[in-house]
């Protein structure tokens, strides 16, 4: 275990400190010896460990892992966790953890991800634990982050949260799980209210009408926090926190960016998924320091390899865009892109979509941020982010993935890879996935259509 924390960026002293309080949550996550052996060589296959900022990272994440098994025997006495909210959660959230050391706000699911799924590779007994409930499997499958939410709290390895929040901005099927869960566990949901906008002609007031939905809700889910956190959240602490965290989405983005233009490409796609989680862990103001420190070092190893030229792929190599981001418990699937020669430089989650305007109050901010990404946007809306983004980066190809368990992705994937073969002319990759289930994906199938994907993009640039 020692070897596998040092991996993961831990100092000799802070291992012989937290030795101790790692095992117990292991113990109770169900982690053994042969897990660990197991993360050890996947994070050396898969993650770039020799950069002191990916160590950092992976140090924050199992920190936080443990914190959060622990909570309830360590004095936390309050538990409020989101699932499928928008960024405006994890902002408030961030308010209530620089104010309080006895409440703890977590966001399902994609700490558990990274941790038991990427690293330890185990997620599954997550996922059939939730299958055991009511949630199917096969081939009529609910989604694997569903199952893992069921699963956690089925599993009783995080505490029974005090307040489960939801939206309706994405998911449909996520509000109705966790009413579901109210009904079974007793547990309190709060569902803000939002839709989709969905049709492009009405772009940019649609967008604007539909933060305006989120505006309302996210007050009263203020409200409904103070009441149970027992201190007010003043429009102070929420601008103090968008501030702050708006500090660690500018640094990763400077990250993404960096990679995105770089040839070769300097750190493998799995690693975009990482680096994202920055912005999902439960942190306050004296954890962000932490988090800017890992990305901003991360930053700087990365710039030194553009400087040198040192890349994961050849220099020239075929660069693709991936609709979606990275597998959420499977590294092996981006990894694989670049084994195969291909430079997967960026997702369309990095896609900017235009503002709205100049907002001043700090609840509207958050609340157009929310809705401010491609997967919360039109199918119109997002093939122009798409097809323009492809151009910037002079892009060879598509991936066009899509995650089986969600309508809403699934209904856009083949009219996205229309749109882009129309105007672009450029190869598009269909692949059917569960972002969250490792099980769903055949490998060895996946390899062979990487393999054909790879010989168009060779005969499209000799077509050029």
């Amino acid at each position: 275990m020692m070897e596998l924390l040092r991996l993961c960026g831990y100092e000799a002293q802070e291992i012989e400190s937290e030795l101790p309080r790692v095992k117990k949550a292991f113990n109770k996550l169900g982690i053994t010896a042969q897990d660990i052996e197991r993360a050890k060589q996947r994070l050396n296959k898969y993650y770039g460990v020799e950069l002191k900022g990916v160590r950092k990272i992976l140090r924050l994440c199992i920190q936080e892992l443990v914190n959060w098994t622990l909570a309830k025997e360590e004095g936390k006495t309050k538990f409020i966790y989101s699932f499928m909210a928008t960024g405006f959660f994890d902002t408030i959230a961030y308010a209530v953890l620089s104010k309080s050391k006895e409440v703890y706000v977590g966001s399902l699911n994609s700490l558990h991800h990274t941790v038991l799924g990427s690293i330890f590779e185990k997620i599954v007994p997550i996922l059939e634990a939730a299958e055991k409930r009511w949630l199917k499997a096969g081939a009529v499958a609910h989604c694997g982050n569903v199952k893992t939410t069921v699963g956690l709290i089925a599993l009783d390895v995080i505490p029974k949260p005090d307040l489960l929040v939801n939206s309706g901005v994405l998911c449909e099927t996520a509000p109705k799980t966790i009413d579901l869960l109210h009904e079974l566990y007793g547990i309190p949901p709060f569902c803000y209210d939002t839709c989709q906008d969905r049709d492009i002609r009405e772009y940019p007031e649609a967008t604007k009408r539909i933060a305006d939905l989120l505006l309302k809700s996210s007050r009263r889910l203020t409200r409904r926090i103070e009441e149970i956190v027992g201190f007010e959240i003043t429009d102070d602490m929420v601008r103090e926190a968008n501030e702050a965290r708006r500090q660690l989405g500018k640094a990763i983005d400077a990250v993404q960016n960096l990679v995105s233009g770089s040839d070769p490409l300097v750190i493998s796609a799995n690693h975009q998924s990482l680096w994202t989680q920055l912005l999902f862990l439960p942190m306050g103001k004296d954890r962000l320091p932490e988090a800017l420190d890992a990305i901003n070092t991360l930053y700087e190893e990365l710039q030194e390899r553009v400087n040198n030229g040192v890349g994961v792929v050849e220099k020239g190599a075929p660069r693709i865009v991936a609709i979606l981001p990275s597998h959420y418990t499977d590294p092996s699937l981006d990894y694989m892109v670049g084994e195969m020669g291909m430079a997967l430089v960026s997702t369309d989650m990095s896609f900017p979509i235009s503002d709205v305007g100049d907002l001043k109050d700090s609840y509207e901010k958050l609340s157009v941020d929310g809705v401010q990404t491609s997967i919360h946007n039109s199918l119109a809306r997002r093939v122009t982010s798409i097809t323009e983004g492809c151009k910037k980066l002079k892009v060879d190809g598509v991936m066009d993935r899509f995650h089986i368990g969600c309508r809403t992705v699934t209904a856009d994937a083949l009219m996205i890879k229309d749109a882009i073969t129309k105007e672009l002319g450029i190869p598009v990759l269909l692949v059917e996935r569960d972002d969250f289930d490792p099980r769903v994906c055949n490998h060895q199938q996946y390899q062979k259509s990487l393999e054909v994907f790879r010989a168009m993009l060779t005969g499209s640039r000799q077509n050029k």
